[in-house]
């Protein structure tokens, strides 16, 4: 719970708040009406991927139709997210929403839970995967798994910032203390003190990279088995891909039949409609 609450302090970080959070909202409300005429269905489950606190999917259920009929289905791998965004989705008394089915599950290893969505009441899927999340994994290996447990019909949205000019510039905004009190907490829970590590970032094997430097030697002991740790060794906690526009639609059109893609007017953010 303290990993996901330190996340979400992360919308109020200028840079962060006006591309991933303002940006996608802009896009959500601009294009809901496009994304739902291109799925061509009223009666769908709305699968939320990595759903967070629910704000995005309330943005995007909001801006559908009224016609529209679905089954929210928040998956997240905390069951903090889960409980906020099931309360969240809930006080909205949307007639749209007919029920709720919560899952607490990673679904980059367990991508078989959006096929089992479908039921006989709802047949067609439509999967939110929204700030960002694709960027912090590889992305063929997920739309990989993604795509192979879609029927033909289904939809994937995906939310990512575009990359305009260089693709690694200005690390010194990854430097914020908030990411610190963030991911202090997988280091807490590895066994680690806080004086144990120091903080750092870098642009490293074609991606950005959150990590610690060891400070000093710790032997960590966890269900019978020990891991050596040496001073200088390094603990990679977080990593992020940066794409083009054009990588986008290619590396989605591997996967998927038809590609769209909406994007802000600066250029920098992007919905990505895909089609199994």
């Amino acid at each position: 719970p303290e990993l996901a609450k330190n996340y979400l302090n992360l919308r109020n970080y200028n840079p962060y708040k006006r591309r991933v959070i303002d940006g996608e909202i802009e896009l959500i409300k601009k294009y809901a009406g496009d994304i739902h005429e291109i799925v061509g269905v009223n009666k769908f489950n709305l699968i939320d991927l990595g759903c967070g606190d629910g704000r995005k999917a309330e943005v995007f259920i909001k801006s559908l139709p009224y016609s529209t009929k679905l089954r929210y289905c928040p998956i997240d791998i905390s069951s903090f997210y889960i409980k906020e965004t099931t309360k969240k989705i809930k006080s909205l008394s949307s007639p749209k929403i007919v029920s709720i089915k919560p899952l607490v599950v990673d679904f980059m290893e367990e991508p078989y839970m959006i096929g089992m969505m479908r039921n006989g009441e709802y047949q067609n899927n439509l999967s939110l995967l929204l700030g960002e999340t694709i960027s912090h994994y590889d992305i063929h290996e997920l739309l990989f798994k993604l795509s192979q447990n879609m029927f033909p019909g289904d939809f994937l949205v995906i939310g990512n910032g575009i990359r305009t000019g260089k693709r690694f510039v200005n690390l010194a905004k990854y430097r914020s203390p908030l990411f610190n009190e963030w991911f202090i907490h997988i280091i807490r829970g590895i066994g680690f003190d806080d004086s144990d590590v120091k903080v750092d970032v870098r642009f490293a094997h074609g991606r950005l990279e959150g990590f610690y430097h060891v400070l000093v030697d710790k032997t960590i002991n966890h269900k019978g088995r020990s891991v050596h740790f040496k001073k200088g060794d390094e603990v990679i906690v977080a990593i992020q891909y940066k794409f083009f526009e054009n990588e986008l639609k290619k590396f989605c059109s591997m996967y998927f039949s038809k590609v769209n893609l909406f994007k802000t007017s600066d250029n920098e953010y992007s919905l990505v409609v895909c089609k199994k």
